[in-house]
This record gives structure tokens, sequence and C-alpha cells, in this order.
């Protein structure tokens, strides 16, 4: 049977975002009020601004699991006459960020004149995805954002990490790099079971660096929970503005990785944790 009720809101807009991160907030700040479908359709436009951009309605209707006309009723919801109106802002963006053009065209499936993948094809598209991702994480790092977090670490007794599955590589790198400046820390990874006892010592005077991407990982939202229950400082690491965790952490960094043929990186989620190591042994000094 199909739901009587709407899923257009039925409320009037003053003004419309006139940009991609004015929109992007206002989807977070609406997301709880939102339909299951409308929701797969805001999780898309957050995590493929560039497939937003340039795909047909049909495509993206397609990739995000819901019915063109769903598109449809979503654009309408936060005050839009169409979804053409909402892929508008996402080609002003490419247009203000070309970078962001180049992202896509390199993520884009490549194979050699004869069909073949080589060793040297896959090295020059990882390298190219890496690289543009890289000055990517430079346009959307707020530096007041990145100061502030700097800051609260370098005022913490003790510094949590945790990071799981994709994302505990990051998570040890930071453990090491504080360790060598003699910075309290602890990794919080749930091996053994044993993540109860882990963050236990979570007091309001720690700071929790919380780095997860999605499918968020439970060992993290427990930590984060946790850290939040005891009035710990967290300090997030994410790949999307709809992540749970957005709404309980003091600072959010979005990083968005490249994706080459299926696989994700690392890349700009360790130049950020090491950018956050290197400047607060810089504050420290």
């Amino acid at each position: 049977m199909s739901s009587a009720v709407p899923e257009i809101s039925t409320e009037t807009t003053s003004s419309l975002p006139q940009t991609v991160e004015a929109l992007h907030a206002l989807i977070v700040a609406e997301q709880p009020k939102l339909s299951a479908r409308l929701k797969l359709v805001a999780v898309y436009l957050v995590e493929h601004p560039q497939q937003i951009a340039f795909n047909t309605l049909a495509e993206i209707a397609e990739k995000a699991g819901v019915h063109a006309s769903t598109l449809v009723r979503f654009a309408n919801y936060f005050g839009f006459d169409g979804f053409s109106d909402v892929q508008r802002l996402y080609k002003n963006q490419i247009i203000d960020h070309p970078s962001n053009y180049r992202e896509r065209i390199s993520q884009l499936k490549r194979v050699g004149g004869n069909g073949e993948v080589t060793p040297e094809l896959l090295l020059h598209d990882f390298a190219e995805g890496n690289s543009l991702a890289l000055g990517l994480l430079q346009q959307q790092i707020k530096p007041e954002i990145l100061a502030a977090a700097v800051t609260i670490l370098a005022k913490a007794t003790e510094v949590f990490i945790c990071g799981v599955r994709r994302m505990y590589p990051a998570a040890v790198y930071m453990d090491y790099a504080l360790s060598q400046m003699d910075v309290r820390c602890h990794v919080i990874d749930g091996q053994g079971a044993m993540a109860p006892e882990q963050m236990k010592w979570i007091q309001a005077d720690s700071v929790l660096v919380a780095i997860t991407f999605n499918p968020y990982g439970k060992t993290t939202t427990e930590a984060v929970h946790y850290a939040h229950e005891k009035g710990a400082k967290i300090i997030l690491i994410t790949d999307s503005e709809l992540c749970a965790h957005t709404q309980i952490a003091d600072y959010v960094f979005i990083v968005r990785e490249a994706e080459v043929r299926g696989f994700r990186s690392l890349n700009s989620t360790l130049c950020l944790v090491q950018t956050l190591c290197v400047a607060l042994g810089y504050e420290r000094q």
C-alpha cells in the first residue's frame, strides 16, 4: 500500500540555497524529517557531487536507488522548482573549482588502447586520482577549524584515537606520530572485544579523534557517544556531512578520498592526520 503522507514539505522557504555548501547544511538540518526515500537521495547528493552535476536524471535515480520522480520531490522539498535547479548548483561549483571536474574525469574507468589493464596504467590512475583528491582537500578544509582543532589537542591531558577497519592505519599512524612527540595517547580499536576498557579512561579534559567512513564502524560509534557523555572534545574525520556523528562532534573534517576502479584511497585522510600531528608539535613548542 502506498503511504498517504506527502513527502513534499508544505513550508515555503524565503530564500533558496545559493551554493552546494549551503544546500548540504540544509540537508543535514532537515535529515531527521526526511522520508526513507528522500534520505537515499540526500546521501547520494552529498557523497557524489560530480555525478549530480553531469549525469542525467535517470542515471542519478538509478545510482541512488530511487525513482526519478523522487528526485523531483526531493528538489521540491527544499523549495526548488525541479531537480535541474539542484543540478545547477553543482555545475556552478565546478565552474568555480575546475579541479572538481578533473577529479571526476580521473575516476572514470580507463583501459589501455588494446583493452588491457597494465600495472603502469594503474599507477597512473591512482597517482592522478590521489593528486586531485589532495587538491580538493586543500579547498575543503577550513583553516579556522583546523587551527581550533590543533589548539584543543594541545590543551588535552590525553588524546584517544579511534579508527577501525579501513581507517585503522590512519589511527595507528596518528598514535605513532603523537607518541614521538611525547603526547599521551591511546588507540581504541576494539581488538579482543576490549573497546569498553580502551575508552573507559576518557574524561572531560580528553580529546577523542574519531576517524570513520561509510559504513561507519560500531566501535567508533560507541567511542563517540561515550566521549560525548563524558564531556570530552570530539574531532571527527569522516566522508560525509550526513554522518550521524557530525551532530555531536566539536570539530568536523569532511574528506573526499579518491576512488579509482572501485578502490578508495587513504592519502587525503593520512595527509590531514599528519597535518594535525605536526601542527600540534609546533603548538607545543
